[in-house]
């Protein structure tokens, strides 16, 4: 039964506003981070993979070809060395020296073609037209890739197989043949690659099917990882959670009896009271009231964690319920001197939770009041449009206080934060006035934003859609 319950409170937890919102982006950046680093690493390994095997493909082929040709220059100096005519090359001897040679062609010294042979006559032109006014210096190798027509691959020499694809890869090469008077020829021949190539892009393509199915294992893997690491965040968070709502429960009724200890101390010291006892129980009463308040706050906070706290949302005047609002803010003490400016229709109906966005604007204005000097001004703006104009529920709070710096405006909504921690422990802050007023907005489906500029005063924005 208490494995059920954790496992819900870890369920309801990832499911909460704050904790879960906030264990779904932790979970999803350790995802990320697993899996990035597993994809690299299998990016890397098909990459050395591929270009390994590609290396010692086409080197083999280049090897080949080199062999190749000085095999067939030998053949042809020794022709030329017997006093040959050079148009009496032995063609068959030549073509028979290599199983994968593709063309061989001996060129005199002035570009005319002596002797040669190759798969497909019809490509003789073509093939002349590479390598007649090409000098290769000592083991150059030439790429090069051809399309062939069909046509063309149908007039091959009897008995050779007809070469499928109408794109060919050929390794060429040449070097230059001795005669009795001279290095006089030079031969060229080539080899056809296409298979070997054929063959790497097939490899290529498996590569990168596997490499998808390893990312998505990859994927799975790191979310798994990253759900376990998640485990004991979340145990520990809920252990928080329950300490801070149970702790701030229990403190409630010591709070409560403090305060009526005080008070009824100055009922019996009365006026005859020495100074400093009155002095004293004041301060007391004020540190209480601050750590009943402060209470408070955490235990709303707690409750909004585990989704405990529901709102009850209905159709209600705003402007009513803002006027009492900015009325019992005037009549405290710390709002002596502040003018108090309340500007919107006469009517402003919408759906929510009415004691909720009091709440709002209790935050909203309490905050004003403390940081706008005496003799300032504090203006509450409601209407039916937001910012943009479109139908919707729109509460400004604008001060004419100090202001926030920029480095603060991010963090100003999380809770304990407070970017003057000396001026606002002096008004009383205790940092979670605006985180809870920030939870209120955000149950009603809203946004709360900040714009403040310092030494110009800030302006709280409160938006609620009305189709929520």
């Amino acid at each position: 039964m208490n494995n059920k319950k954790r496992m819900a409170e870890e369920e309801g937890t990832e499911r909460g506003k704050p904790g879960g919102n906030l264990f779904g982006r932790t979970q999803s950046r350790l995802t990320l981070a697993y899996s990035s680093l597993t994809i690299v690493l299998l990016a890397l390994f098909i990459g050395v993979v591929y270009l390994l095997l590609s290396y010692i493909v086409i080197s083999g082929q280049k090897d080949n070809l080199l062999s190749l040709v000085a095999v067939e220059r030998i053949m042809v100096e020794n022709n030329m060395q017997k006093g040959k005519p050079e148009d009496t090359l032995d063609n068959q001897r030549l073509w028979g020296s290599g199983s994968e040679q593709f063309f061989y062609y001996v060129v005199n010294d002035k570009g005319e073609l002596i002797s040669g042979n190759e798969i497909f006559p019809g490509m003789r032109p073509e093939l002349l037209g590479l390598v007649q006014d090409w000098k290769p210096r000592a083991k150059e190798i030439m790429e090069v890739s051809l399309s062939v027509p069909a046509d063309v691959l149908d007039n091959g020499e009897a008995g050779a197989k007809p070469v499928a694809p109408s794109t060919l890869h050929l390794m060429v090469t040449g070097q230059a043949a001795l005669t009795k008077n001279g290095p006089d020829l030079t031969l060229y021949a080539g080899i056809n690659v296409t298979p070997q190539y054929n063959l790497l892009h097939r490899l290529l393509m498996l590569l990168i099917l596997l490499a998808i199915v390893f990312v998505f294992i990859a994927c799975l893997i790191g979310w798994l990882m990253s759900r376990k690491a998640m485990v004991p965040i979340v145990k520990s968070y809920n252990r928080q959670r329950e300490f801070v709502g149970n702790a701030s429960h229990e403190l409630r009724t010591p709070l409560s009896v403090l305060l009526a200890s005080v008070n009824a101390l100055e009922l019996e010291l009365g006026q005859s009271a020495p100074s400093f006892a009155k002095h004293t129980l004041s301060n007391m009463k004020d540190e209480i009231r601050r750590m009943t308040r402060m209470v408070q706050d955490l235990l709303v906070l707690a409750r909004s964690d585990s989704d405990d706290l529901e709102l009850v949302k209905r159709d209600f005047d705003f402007r009513p319920l803002a006027e009492k609002t900015i009325q019992s803010i005037r009549h405290l003490k710390s709002a002596k001197g502040v003018c108090i400016e309340l500007i919107g229709p006469e009517q402003l109906v919408l759906n929510g939770d009415p004691e909720k966005l009091r709440q709002v604007l209790t935050i909203l204005l309490d905050n004003a009041v403390k940081f706008t000097p005496r003799g300032g001004e504090v203006r509450v703006v409601i209407s039916d449009r937001d910012e943009t104009g479109s139908p919707g529920f729109h509460l400004s709070v604008e001060d004419t206080g100090p202001g926030i710096r920029a480095g603060d405006v991010d963090r100003i909504f999380d809770r304990f934060y407070r970017g003057d921690k000396s001026r606002t422990r002096g008004l009383g802050g205790h940092g979670l006035g605006l985180a809870i007023a920030k939870w209120i907005v955000e149950a009603h489906h809203g946004q709360i934003t900040l714009s403040s500029e310092e030494s110009k005063g800030s302006i709280f924005h409160v938006d609620i859609p009305v189709n929520k």
